[in-house]
């Protein structure tokens, strides 16, 4: 990971934040994205190699550039680029709320594919670079509840497939990570999930965010450079 620039979105919490610090420790570059800035600069504040910080809330797609021109300002040609944000406030079809909806594909789908349209300019990534963007078991279990969540990672594993294939002319690589639950914010939050049930339907029991981090580090690191266009499931035992 030395001399690696890697851009985390979500990276003030849950996986973006545990990634953030073991690629920091491998000698990476981190440039933290994340809405809250008083949680960002703290977490940037632990890091233990350079990290730059820049305060973004995804919902708002129009100026998403901007987080690559902060990149640019500060001599920054990004290697890799993490999509840890998202959003799970998923409740039963009968009670759908539209702007829950709205949200939830803003920040799961579409702000990952505008952050896509800027990382593969030239001006703001190396060739030969690498994204890999944070699904869920949901989009393939489709769980009851979830609707709205699950169809987001769905729409956002297909935009894997085709980034994968339109950034080929550059050797960008695109790929997804789909876990079942991991111990984090999110899993404390989420209203379908009792998390002292949770080795009855994921036998290895609740996922440790590093474990993610380290398939990330592989994701993003020369020992993937044939991998594009996947998924790869991390269900612990949940099959």
């Amino acid at each position: 990971m030395k001399e690696k620039n890697i851009l985390i979105t979500g990276g003030s919490q849950g996986i973006g934040a545990k990634t953030a610090e073991y690629l920091s420790s491998q000698g990476a570059t981190i440039i933290l994205v994340a809405r809250n800035e008083q949680k960002l600069r703290k977490m940037q504040e632990g890091l233990p190699g350079t990290s730059f910080a820049f305060s973004y809330d995804l919902q708002n797609l129009k100026d998403i550039e901007n987080i690559f021109q902060y990149c640019l300002d500060n001599k920054i040609k990004l290697h890799g680029m993490v999509h840890c944000a998202g959003i799970n406030r998923d409740i039963p079809v009968k009670y759908n709320d539209i702007d829950m909806m709205k949200e939830t594909f803003v920040v799961n789908y579409m702000a990952f594919v505008e952050l896509g349209k800027y990382f593969m300019k030239k001006k703001y990534s190396a060739d030969g670079g690498s994204i890999v963007a944070i699904s869920s078991s949901a989009a393939n279990t489709l769980p009851p509840g979830m609707c709205t969540y699950a169809s987001s990672k769905l729409a956002l594993e297909g935009a894997v497939k085709i980034m994968a294939k339109e950034f080929l002319k550059r050797k960008i690589r695109v790929n997804a990570i789909a876990p079942s639950c991991v111990d984090t914010e999110m899993i404390d939050n989420a209203p379908f999930i009792n998390v002292d049930d949770i080795e009855m339907t994921q036998p290895l029991g609740l996922i440790e965010p590093i474990y993610i981090s380290y398939l990330i580090e592989y994701l993003i690191s020369e020992k993937s450079k044939y991998i594009t266009g996947t998924t790869i499931p991390v269900y612990a035992g949940a099959v």
